[in-house]
């Protein structure tokens, strides 16, 4: 008889225990565990992509050299030139529709270490910080880039044939849409610098001179460095600025509606 109730005793003390494990804080090491597990599950999906992006890279580096090359043919200058460059464009095709899932495995990790209301902000976030990072890129392929590649052309004479080889109009393609990518977390940077208490929209706003001229600076540094191309890319950067700021001021009215601004009254 007191063995069974001693084992009645134990069962009904099971799910408390369970209970505490579960509550209990986690140790360095599950942490450590945790990330190593992100990590695997997100560099398995992108090897995934990229061996599937292989089967679909010729025609997209096809695509891409009549796109840009308007019905003329990239140069292959050495026997292994084809197959870097359908690498490489598998690689870049792969990692860039993996990144959304990446950031979803870097949210699964962070998220437990993150307050109600940083969590409200963070999945906005990420999801803006993708569609902005496609909406760049889609914006040096569709308008960038052809219009850079036929303005170089142009620089050429009667006695210079104008022609690419392979891998250099692919870098060259690469480099200007994560370029674009890149410039275009723009309003996420603004954004944060509020949300931080960092930077007011006020001060942001006054100083809209220097803002455009360090993003002219950062057209420079993407484009040729030519005038048409990085006022191209100049002026949706500005508009984004500008929009960028009705954000900025909602989040600073949001959590720093009471902090005075530099020089302010009380």
């Amino acid at each position: 008889m007191i063995p069974s109730l001693l084992a009645v005793a134990q069962d009904a003390e099971r799910p408390t225990q369970g209970a505490e494990d579960a509550e209990r804080p986690m140790t360095f090491l599950d942490h450590v565990e945790e990330l190593r597990a992100a990590v695997w599950r997100s560099a398995t999906v992108a090897l995934i992509l990229v061996a599937a992006a292989w089967f679909f890279s010729g025609r997209l580096l096809d695509a891409l050299i009549l796109y840009l090359l308007r019905g003329e043919k990239a140069l292959a200058l050495s026997p292994t030139e084809a197959f870097s460059a359908r690498i490489e464009v598998a690689l870049w095709t792969g990692g860039v529709v993996a990144l959304p899932y990446v950031m979803f495995e870097l949210w699964r990790f962070v998220a437990p270490g993150l307050k109600k209301s940083e969590r409200h902000f963070a999945i906005p976030w990420m999801v803006a910080s993708a569609a902005l990072l496609y909406l760049g890129i889609a914006f040096a392929i569709e308008l960038l880039l052809p219009m850079i590649v036929r303005m170089l052309q142009s620089f050429a004479t009667g006695q210079i044939e104008s022609r690419m080889s392979l891998l250099s109009l692919l870098h060259f393609s690469v480099k200007m849409a994560a370029g674009c990518g890149l410039l275009f977390q723009l309003p996420l940077v603004l954004c944060l610098l509020a949300w931080f208490g960092i930077v007011s929209p006020k001060v942001l706003a006054r100083q809209w001179r220097h803002a455009i001229f360090f993003i002219a600076l950062a057209a420079a540094v993407v484009t040729p460095g030519d005038g048409p191309s990085m006022l191209v890319l100049s002026v949706p950067l500005v508009l984004l600025y500008f929009v960028s700021l009705v954000f900025a001021w909602a989040i600073w009215r949001s959590r720093w509606k009471s902090r005075r601004e530099p020089g302010e009254l009380g």
